[in-house]
């Protein structure tokens, strides 16, 4: 388990921070560097995977273009990611939430400015990931933690709704796009 999840570090943050940074990736392309199974083999079972399969098919659905499932993915995996870290409140503070948050201010950024984009398309995307959650088992993390994290993200969802309009001018005002005013 460990192995894996320092493999998953090293393939999400690495090519997200040389495509942050250009020319740390010494000129190689960021799909070079990308582990060969397909998407299909990375979301085959993924509910058994830890929360960061679920951010690496993100990150693989990005790169091919497919942001809308790479936005579900995202989502997912912060859900049960989130739920993993308080079920285990005594781990390693340097190890899972140093690269959670990490994981964040790498995939979370342009992610999020892509989905913010379609608000309704959010708001469907976020209910989408609570029904999958709700239907699909988690082997680490307790229902507990689960619910209370989804409780956040329904929080959020409601404000996202309330604020939509404000969300749209700023939006407007930073010339960002409204796919979907």
């Amino acid at each position: 388990m460990f192995f894996r999840v320092l493999l998953l570090t090293a393939t999400l943050v690495s090519p997200l921070v040389a495509q942050a940074q250009p020319g740390i990736a010494g000129g190689k392309d960021a799909a070079d560097q990308l582990p060969s199974q397909s998407i299909e083999a990375l979301a085959a079972g993924i509910e058994h995977e830890h929360a960061l399969a679920s951010l690496e098919l993100s990150k693989h659905l990005w790169e091919a273009g497919r942001k809308d499932d790479a936005v579900f993915f995202f989502y997912l995996g912060q859900l049960r990611y989130r739920a993993y870290l308080s079920a285990n409140p005594n781990g390693d503070p340097s190890g899972g939430r140093v690269l959670f948050d990490a994981l964040m201010s790498t995939m979370g950024p342009p992610i999020n400015q892509y989905a913010f984009g379609d608000i309704q398309a959010l708001v469907s995307t976020i209910d989408r990931v609570i029904a999958w959650d709700d239907g699909h088992a988690d082997d680490y993390a307790t229902r507990k933690a689960r619910e209370d994290v989804k409780a956040g993200l329904k929080k959020m969802r409601d404000d996202v709704t309330a604020r939509q309009d404000e969300i749209r001018r700023t939006r407007s005002q930073n010339a960002l796009p409204n796919r979907n005013p």
